[in-house]
């Protein structure tokens, strides 16, 4: 009797101590156990989204279709845009032979022709590169919807798995034990512990790869936004250049009255207006500096020169330019920076104002003087904001933007509106682009 009492003892402490090595199992590897647990549900989870995806499949393939389209249209721009850059670098080499016979009215008037021409083209290639941002935003819109989606079915099947994590973390380790129908099952769950472990890491690097994507696509969205913007306001700066061209070629045949003889007397009037300014400029510069040094006064100057209006449109005449078109009388000695009629005017330094002259529909300018032997003259001004002997600090508004034919400050024979901007040192021209940013 003590026998088998001893070996009822002995079974008592084997079921105990299995159980003890059980429980103790679940405590070591109790995330394993949770892991486990979802993994029905989220096979379930998976099957819901797959099963959306084919009810949606029909919106899927109408939204691919009409991303083909708009793939087909784009290259069609595409092509359009290089048929048209073709014909802009005709034109332009053209323009610069032209150029070369512009001091006769026809050549003037061929060079007039050849230029609206060009900006006729280069409208049609705004207007189809814009046609062009438009369509490739089409196309963004289908593809950022669909990205979306695929962003909200991988965040309802990883909200799947938090929530079913959620719900096993509020069971004690031993109603999870007792809930096992047997051992075997137990460790049939700790084999797909990894694999879900796996998954859902996967999961989690999908999910943000999937976002990291969508963001990028919302950033291009909002980049080709900011370019269909600038090339609206190069549109219809491109209009008014167009209609100012036009209105230069109608004010010079009124006033040639279509006479080469007419036109070369006002090649020698544009030559007396250069003239003039120039033993003006070089006076007047002599003086103030004089001035300057007897009233001791010393100007701070900066390294760089500011640019005295957007250089966005680029620079439609260079210094000592060999394509300028009166060359034959005189050098270019400035930079033509192209700026719609009435764009403000700033200093490219302090100094003191030298000239301020108002010459009717003859040449206006301002020049200014700087330190280091540096001054500075803006001609074709519109309107003048400064008067001479006034101390003026860099980036100041001094006046504004002229050149339109027939404007006051335009001048004779100006092609359109824009700034003539000289820098000298010493009371001699220098290149601009030595001293701009």
């Amino acid at each position: 009797m003590p026998l088998l009492a001893n070996k009822h003892k002995k079974l008592s402490l084997i079921k105990i101590a299995g159980l003890t090595l059980v429980l103790a199992s679940f405590l070591l590897v109790p995330n394993l156990i949770v892991w486990a647990q979802v993994e029905d549900s989220a096979e379930d989870t998976e099957q819901a989204v797959a099963e959306s995806n084919e009810g949606n499949s029909e919106a899927d393939l109408s939204e691919e279709e009409s991303l083909n389209e708009l793939n087909r249209e784009l290259a069609e721009k595409k092509q359009t845009i290089e048929e048209l850059q073709k014909k802009t670098e005709l034109y332009q080499n053209n323009i610069k032979l032209k150029r070369q016979e512009a001091l006769t009215l026809e050549g003037q008037m061929q060079l007039i022709d050849l230029q609206v021409s060009q900006t006729e083209n280069d409208i049609e290639t705004v207007k189809a590169e814009m046609d062009k941002l438009e369509i490739e935003l089409d196309a963004l819109d289908i593809t950022i919807s669909e990205k979306d989606q695929e962003l909200g079915y991988r965040k309802t099947i990883l909200a799947d798995y938090i929530r079913l994590i959620d719900e096993q973390d509020q069971l004690g380790y031993l109603e999870i034990f007792i809930g096992k129908q047997s051992f075997s099952e137990f460790f049939d769950d700790l084999r797909y512990t990894q694999d879900l472990q796996n998954d859902v890491s996967a999961a989690l690097v999908s999910l943000k790869e999937a976002k990291q994507q969508l963001e990028a696509q919302q950033a291009d969205k909002q980049n080709k936004k900011d370019e269909l913007n600038e090339l609206s306001n190069k549109l219809s700066e491109s209009i008014v250049n167009l209609e100012d061209q036009k209105e230069y070629k109608t004010v010079l045949l009124e006033e040639t009255k279509e006479s080469e003889e007419t036109f070369s007397l006002l090649l020698d009037e544009a030559l007396k207006e250069q003239q003039s300014a120039e033993g003006e400029i070089g006076y007047l510069e002599s003086k103030v500096r004089n001035k300057l040094e007897e009233g001791g006064i010393d100007l701070d100057i900066e390294a760089v020169l500011m640019w005295p209006v957007s250089p966005l449109k680029g620079i439609s005449a260079y210094f000592h330019d060999p394509t300028y078109p009166y060359r034959r009388l005189f050098e270019h000695p400035a930079i033509d920076i192209p700026a719609s009629q009435g764009t403000d005017i700033r200093v490219a330094e302090s100094g003191y104002v030298a000239r301020a002259k108002n010459a009717g529909l003859g040449y206006s300018y301002i020049m200014v003087v700087h330190n280091n032997e540096l001054s500075t003259v803006y001609g074709h001004v519109s309107r003048i904001d400064v008067v001479e002997d006034e101390y003026v600090v860099r980036g100041q508004v001094i006046g504004a933007v002229g050149g339109t034919p027939g404007t006051p400050g335009a001048g004779r024979l100006t092609t359109g509106p824009h700034l003539h901007f000289e820098v000298r040192s010493g009371g001699i021209p220098v290149n601009p682009l030595d001293y701009l940013p």
